[in-house]
């Protein structure tokens, strides 16, 4: 399976950095044994070598954590990072564009509920699709450009906008769901155009200036890029710990924004505050949102009820990163958690009539429309794309199955609403859907 994931990239050292900053503030007991229990957790994330990057923590608006962890602590190193390192943050601007679009909306120059022929003639549907659905990703649009054969990185937003009137919607808009980028480089297209200048420099001007973030700022279409110190990405090959260009090619330009855990913890401050906490919360009362791509990964989280937030910024994407975000927001409410260990993972003998129900074909929406085929050959499963074979699978469980013993990926089936299985597959901490083929 390795194999496969290796051509969808998103998107020796072991020393835990000890770059703290002090702070003359005094914390109860059960405040600190929720800091012990978070540093612990990313301490022992960085020992397994699967965390590089800075943690920045509040609890009832008191900085419980602000520290650096490092594979490797000389500065020498690619992967070196401080306290005030940029990061590349992907699509946590998504919120920034979801703030701007609320803040427009407040002025009353723009409604959500309006469709998206009144900013884009000629959009299939366009009469059907609100902002609103771009927003929650129920617009139908896919995840990326389909049938596109060069690299997005050349594409002019409007030249987006052209391609994204081409694309076939997945279903009818406001029925399904499936997250898309190319429905919110609409919604980047559609602020650019009611303020008048590139997405990008919306950003700067109604965000990060306003708010003193100093030290953000995007690599294409504005005034001054900003770049100071960059944190290099980086990725696991063969074993090594290697850089990869924070640039990739195959990405859109146009909200390629970094940033520092201190701007993006003031920005969190400012949208929970009203109005915007109501307007951007979700039922829970939570205000989150990830980044990442090839070697990088970025997650802001602010619990309106519960109050606390945490900005997380990794330039190594080993981490299991979903289960480390859903984990600390646990330990910011005092709830248990299991701290991370090494892995090893034992195979079970599984009967071939466990197997077959499996054995069929699954399209993975969130890797660009992947299709695996799957079969059953003594009591494994084997994976196959185009008729390759590019993974062998053995069982943990019934429904849940790994290649790599000491790796945390898993190719899980779950029942549908047809009667069989879809197949739920783990990548670097994030797990993707593989819906069955009729």
């Amino acid at each position: 399976m390795r194999y496969i994931l290796m051509l969808f990239g998103m998107m020796v050292m072991v020393a835990c950095g000890e770059q703290v900053e002090k702070e003359a503030v005094v914390i109860s007991p059960q405040m600190e044994r929720v800091r012990d229990s978070v540093d612990t957790y990313f301490t022992k994330l960085t020992e397994l070598q699967k965390f590089n990057g800075v943690l920045l923590v509040y609890k009832n608006d008191t900085l419980l954590l602000k520290k650096v962890y490092n594979l490797n602590e000389s500065p020498e190193s690619s992967s070196y990072v401080a306290l005030d390192y940029q990061f590349d943050i992907h699509s946590v601007s998504k919120l920034m564009a979801h703030y701007l679009l609320v803040q427009l909306e407040l002025e009353g120059k723009l409604s959500k509920n309006q469709t998206l022929d009144a900013f884009v003639e000629g959009f299939p549907q366009g009469d059907v699709i609100t902002l609103n659905m771009l927003l929650e990703h129920t617009s139908g649009l896919p995840r990326e450009l389909v049938g596109f054969e060069g690299q997005e990185y050349q594409l002019e937003p409007e030249d987006i906008v052209e391609l994204a009137k081409q694309q076939a919607l997945l279903f009818e808009p406001g029925t399904d769901a499936q997250y898309s980028n190319v429905g919110y480089e609409l919604v980047c297209y559609i602020i650019s155009q009611t303020y008048g200048k590139p997405f990008a420099q919306c950003l700067v001007d109604e965000i990060f200036k306003p708010l003193g973030m100093d030290s953000s700022g995007a690599h294409f279409f504005v005034k001054e890029h900003n770049v100071s110190q960059m944190a290099q990405n980086h990725t696991l090959k063969n074993g090594d710990l290697v850089t990869v260009d924070n640039i990739q090619k195959d990405e859109f330009r146009t909200a390629r924004i970094f940033s520092t855990a201190e701007d993006l913890k003031t920005f969190l401050d400012h949208i929970q505050q009203a109005p915007y906490a109501s307007l951007l919360a979700n039922k829970e009362g939570v205000i989150a949102k990830d980044g990442g791509s090839k070697g990088i990964r970025a997650q802001v989280y602010t619990d309106v009820k519960n109050h606390f937030d945490f900005v997380l910024l990794a330039n190594y994407d080993e981490m299991p990163f979903f289960d480390a975000i859903d984990d600390m927001a646990k330990m910011l409410k005092s709830q248990p958690v299991a701290f991370p260990k090494e892995i090893n993972r034992k195979a079970i003998t599984v009967e071939p009539e466990v197997l077959e129900p499996y054995v069929g074909f699954y399209t993975f929406a969130d890797f660009d429309g992947l299709v695996l085929e799957v079969r059953a050959n003594n009591g494994q499963l084997v994976l196959f794309q185009e008729g390759e074979e590019v993974g062998r699978l053995q069982a943990e469980s019934p429904t849940v199955f790994f290649e790599d013993p000491k790796a945390e990926e898993s190719f899980e089936f779950v029942p549908n609403d047809s009667g069989s299985y879809n197949a739920l597959m783990g990548w670097k901490g994030i797990v993707v859907e593989g819906k069955r083929n009729p």
